[in-house]
């Protein structure tokens, strides 16, 4: 939510780039300050998909963090394109039966892996842009829509995967002037197994089709294309919030039918990323809702697993701009509305410090007296719990 906008100033076009631009482009800003070098990083667009190995290159070799952000929010922006043609392996697509024996190797993975993960703990890092950029002319409030991407914040959370469910603890943000609170925007679900399991479950009935192989660190690695119809749908969009003709503010959410590809390694049935593109109808406030999120190795309790290490949402909508906000409980109302552009918004979230978590009980012998709800003299008035280790 942003506070008062008087005007709208004209939206700048940015510079299209393919990857290897963008390579020249970070080389040639590296002597650069951070604050030029993150103005001209974050005025570029991608035509291609930047893969999250070089992002990781090319953040290395920026000035300072704010150039590093504009990156990320580029690099984000190009997560549903497609690879430059270079990164494409050449290779003929295989026949039928080899197609419908990777994704039942990629079924079993995932009908497997699940309700074999233990219970564990891991951090989610979610770093948010806009490209709706607020500033102040004579003390006077101002929006530019569809500008370059603006960093909003950056938080952090734990997540607990128990018995097959995950419940995410508070947000602690890392930047306290953060213009918008951090539960508005989209809300993502269901990274360490159900979201996966609900897709595939959708994809296996929907219609599904050969995409190209693409080349990882391991190896080649088969991508196919899917299309999920309304009715079929188990991908739940939620996002915070649209409105009602009243002015009132809920959290919206759907099950659009949905497109998207699969990334699997042909030889184990691992799922390496999944991108999720909804079909959400024009009449909404929300206009775009896509996912992608990208899975690796991980170490839990000394044993390997594949779980999600990163996550890319880009939502576009209706941004409400007020001069007013109330609010009553849970509900939001705004007040004196000026304007409601049209607003995309990315979430870069992070996973990482995954360990195990156990709790136990330690059973110490008692005296008689103690079971007969008598203490012992000497016994403290209120003895120290045992805390669950991790």
């Amino acid at each position: 939510m942003l506070l008062a906008a008087a005007f709208v100033l004209p939206a700048a076009a940015a510079n299209k780039v393919t990857v290897q631009q963008l390579e020249q482009a970070v080389a040639a800003a590296h002597a650069r300050p951070d604050k030029d070098a993150a103005q001209e990083i974050g005025g570029l667009e991608l035509t291609e998909r930047l893969t999250t190995a070089r992002l990781e290159k090319l953040k290395a070799a920026l000035p300072g963090e704010q150039s590093r952000q504009a990156l990320i929010a580029v690099a984000d922006a190009s997560a549903f394109l497609a690879l430059p043609s270079a990164d494409i392996p050449p290779g003929a697509a295989p026949d039928a039966a080899t197609q419908g024996h990777i994704m039942s190797l990629a079924a079993d993975f995932v009908m497997a892996t699940i309700p074999k993960m233990p219970n564990f703990l891991a951090t989610r890092t979610t770093t948010r842009f806009q490209d709706l950029k607020l500033t102040y002319v004579f003390q006077e409030p101002t929006f530019e829509a569809n500008q370059s991407f603006q960093f909003i914040d950056r938080t952090s959370a734990g997540v607990l995967y128990r018995d097959g469910t995950e419940v995410l603890e508070k947000e602690h943000s890392k930047n306290a002037a953060s213009a918008r609170p951090a539960q508005t925007g989209s809300s993502s679900w269901g990274e360490f197994g159900l979201m996966l399991g609900y897709v595939m479950a959708d994809l296996l009935k929907g219609k599904m089709g050969w995409g190209h192989w693409e080349q990882d660190a391991a190896g080649p690695v088969a991508v196919f294309r899917f299309a999920v119809a309304e009715g079929k749908s188990h991908y739940m969009v939620k996002y915070c919030c649209s409105m009602t003709s009243d002015g009132e503010m809920h959290e919206f959410r759907a099950r659009p039918p949905y497109h998207g590809e699969i990334a699997v390694d042909p030889n184990t049935g691992v799922v390496l990323r999944m991108m999720v593109e909804s079909d959400l109808k024009p009449n909404h406030q929300i206009f775009r809702a896509d996912t992608v999120v990208e899975y690796g190795p991980v170490d839990i309790g000394g044993r390997g697993y594949i779980c999600p290490v990163r996550s890319v949402s880009i939502t576009t909508g209706i941004e409400v701009v007020a001069k007013g906000i109330r609010y009553v409980g849970q509900d939001v109302f705004y007040e004196d509305i000026v304007g409601t552009p049209k607003v995309t918004a990315i979430n870069d979230v992070v996973f990482g410090n995954y360990h195990q978590f156990r709790s136990e009980m330690r059973i110490l012998p008692a005296d008689a007296s103690e079971l007969d709800g008598n203490k012992p003299a000497d016994a403290p008035a209120n003895p120290p719990k045992t805390p669950p280790t991790q």
